[in-house]
């Protein structure tokens, strides 16, 4: 287990505190209204390491355990008593939108503006510094620094790293470091305070941060760690639980148990298919636990999670199923807005059990009574079923209690026999979570970011980009073994393919390089890009099944997953367009590999059945998908076509700039090119759009003519949608 510093016993009161470091009394007026009288045990060890008097800080503590408190303390002093202003860094857009909310409602009273940034990726955004408290994804303060906005570092008195440990994702992490890297080499002056869950190398980061160290494993809610298996839950440390009830499935048991003492469950398992399947099976045993009124809540409450009937597709309706007994499963595949609902509604404890993959424990605060951990092997390409690493266990398990409701948390593991009782119980609850290794190493990930250095005027020749490097986390754990050969042989790369050009010693971006930097693409995106769209104004035929096959090629395009079930279809499909295609097999390193290639296929395939209007709950059942997966689709072919319309007018290829426009609505909307007018207009879409072209309405001049009840008289339309269409059309079409 992890070795941290006991505590010496600290008795600190938040009013004392706040008094000694000057706030003023509306700052303690908020507090005291917030019911927060006495600091824990690890926000009183911050104060003694002397995070409110400007020092670095780690504070690696358990969910829960007041990170956010001091952070926002640390906030609050800089912006009120120096003039500072604040980055609040959250790893992921629905966290960004929860803090943003959160601040903005306590501390804009105040006088402190309050923003967020987590829009396009090459937007300026100069706005931003207007802010004195502005909280952004780790990507979106990195595509600021690449369109030179040194100022916004500059005047940072205060930067928050929310959940820093995600150093160690190998997608994410290395934006991450990068920017840490970068604020630390612009703004030395800067106070950081990273937040992070317990790690086994805290102190590792804290010295590469040049932070003190607060490591507990202290919880405000106690946390009971166990396995359960043969009806009794033997804890680690604790006295073995006895479940009495009898549904027939482990699963179904440690829920019962939990509803009955007024208890929520989240339960974690390996797969979408498997969150599905859990729910239905919890459903009959949860009902039990239902009182009248929370049956009727939860009827309503389906529908609404169902949605429209046309757009309904059989994933919405089997969550629709579950939620009406109080049950729901959560993964990707499904609509924001039914995550949404999900979350909010278990929250209110109207939902009273989520099945999920672990994905849900990294990304929503969502507490719970208890944390049933029901597999923790899931299939790994290349390995087969492995083993889930310690820190995702710790991470779910960390979701188990619920503050101000549950005396005690509860993370079970589910086992299958008296062995892997054993193993389970050495191998998850007493071990300690893996250490936080830097993923930087990885030279696609370096290409990226020394490019976007030299775009954004931060480093000029080899040895610049050694001494920003070598405050990276990388060089601290000092994992990159030829560092100048590596380097050497990227600008030798981006020289080559033209993102920079060398003038002496010095490299500096091309308007190539700029534009790829400024556009967040990866390098050999652009150069996929690029070198299609040459072919085609050399004269390549194409189609749009050409364009979305083009954007799928790009490493940055998220793909379909290939099963052999699929190749005989895929060869028919590629076969049938080969003759639209830009780049054939094997002609880019993207089509060499079969299962990419037919991956590419796949995912070209969907996005052209959607422009071409088939319904969502069909490309469900067709793409194995939910209709979440096309909402993730569509966006990132969205951006890659608007980098294509870009490269194109660099390229002075203009005559590709309307139909890679045209395409981008298209997948916007999932609509034929008839409909593209009609679809823009604010709360139409493909649906209404279709039948408002159904009934002769094809451009926005023939809406003018109706009447707003005439204009309601349109299938899905209603009346308040003719309004609000009638409203557009005036700003659209000035009367002369």
């Amino acid at each position: 287990m992890l070795q941290v510093k006991p505590f010496i016993p600290l008795i600190m009161r938040l009013p004392a505190i706040l008094t000694r470091y000057g706030f003023s009394a509306e700052v303690q007026d908020i507090f005291r209204q917030s019911g927060i009288a006495e600091l824990f045990p690890p926000q009183a060890q911050a104060v003694e390491q002397g995070v409110l008097d400007g020092k670095n800080l780690l504070l690696s503590v358990p969910t829960a355990a007041g990170k956010t408190l001091m952070a926002e303390l640390c906030m609050l002093k800089s912006i009120l008593q120096e003039g500072g202003r604040c980055l609040y860094i959250a790893p992921l857009i629905a966290l960004v939108n929860e803090k943003h909310d959160d601040f903005k409602k306590k501390y804009e009273p105040l006088g402190i503006k309050v923003g967020m940034a987590t829009g396009d990726m090459d937007a300026a955004d100069r706005y931003l510094g207007r802010y004195q408290i502005l909280v952004a994804t780790s990507e979106k303060v990195d595509s600021l620094l690449r369109s030179k906005a040194k100022s916004l570092i500059n005047t940072l008195s205060v930067v928050i790293v929310d959940e820093v440990h995600l150093i160690n994702d190998g997608s994410r992490g290395p934006t991450l470091e990068i920017i840490l890297a970068r604020i630390r080499q612009l703004n030395p002056a800067a106070q950081i305070m990273a937040l992070s869950a317990t790690v086994s190398n805290a102190k590792e980061i804290a010295d590469w941060l040049k932070a003190g160290l607060v490591a507990s494993d202290w919880r405000p809610i106690p946390l009971k760690e166990g396995v359960y298996y043969n009806r009794q839950i033997k804890f680690n440390n604790h006295p073995s639980r006895v479940i009495t009830e009898d549904e027939g499935d482990p699963v179904s048991d440690l829920t019962l148990d939990t509803l009955k003492s007024k208890g929520q469950v989240l339960v974690f398992v390996n797969s979408r298919r498997s969150a599905q399947a859990a729910s239905r099976q919890l459903c009959e045993s949860v009902s039990q636990a239902l009182t009248p009124e929370e049956k009727r809540q939860l009827q309503a409450l389906s529908k609404d999670v169902v949605g429209p009937e046309s757009s309904a597709t059989k994933i919405c309706r089997k969550l629709g199923d579950v939620v009406r007994h109080g049950v729901a499963f959560h993964h990707a595949g499904l609509k924001p807005e039914q995550r949404k609902l999900i979350e909010a509604n278990f929250k209110k404890n109207l939902i009273k059990a989520i099945c999920s993959t672990p994905t849900l424990a990294a990304g929503v605060n969502l507490p719970a009574r208890r944390a049933v951990i029901r597999d923790c092997k899931r299939f790994e390409s290349g390995l087969g079923s492995a083993f889930i690493p310690v820190s995702e266990y710790k991470q779910c398990a960390g979701r188990a209690g619920r503050p101000q409701y549950d005396p005690y948390g509860e993370a079970v593991l589910v086992a299958k026999s008296p062995a892997e009782s054993k193993v389970l119980m050495e191998k998850y609850v007493k071990a300690s979570p893996e250490p936080v290794i830097s993923k930087l190493g990885d030279e696609s990930a370096l290409r990226i970011h020394i490019l976007s250095s030299v775009a954004g005027g931060y480093v000029h020749d080899i040895n610049d980009t050694f001494d920003f490097l070598s405050h990276t986390f990388l060089a601290h754990q000092k994992l990159l073994p030829n560092p100048i050969e590596i380097i050497g042989r990227i600008f030798d790369f981006l020289l080559r393919e033209g993102f920079v050009e060398k003038n002496g010693f010095r490299f500096f971006a091309t308007p190539f390089g700029q534009c790829a930097s400024r556009l967040y693409v990866e390098p050999w995106t652009a150069i996929t890009l690029r070198d299609g769209l040459k072919k085609i104004a050399a004269g390549k035929s194409f189609s749009h099944i050409g364009l979305l096959h083009l954007a799928c090629c790009c490493p940055d395009a998220p793909l379909l997953s290939v099963g052999k079930q699929d190749f005989e279809n895929l060869e028919a499909f590629a076969a049938k367009c080969q003759d639209e295609l830009v780049f054939a097999q094997g002609e880019i390193p993207a089509t060499d590999d079969l299962f990419r290639f037919l991956s590419v296929m796949k995912t070209t395939w969907l996005l052209n059945s959607w422009i071409e209007e088939e319904k969502e709950d069909d490309l469900c059942e067709t793409f194995g998908i939910g209709p979440g997966d096309i909402y993730r689709h569509q966006e990132a072919v969205q951006w890659l076509l608007h980098a294509a319309t870009v490269f194109a007018e660099l390229l002075e290829a203009r005559k590709l700039t309307f139909p890679l426009e045209s395409l981008r609505l298209r997948v916007k909307y999932g609509i034929k090119e008839e409909l593209v007018e009609l679809a823009q207009l604010r709360g139409v879409g493909r649906v209404r759009a279709r039948n408002l072209f159904a009934k002769g309405l094809r451009k926005l001049p023939d809406l003018k003519r109706l009447s707003v009840d005439e204009l309601a008289a349109v299938p899905q339309i209603g009346k308040a949608v003719a309004k609000e269409i009638i409203e557009q059309l005036k700003t659209l079409h000035p009367p002369r």
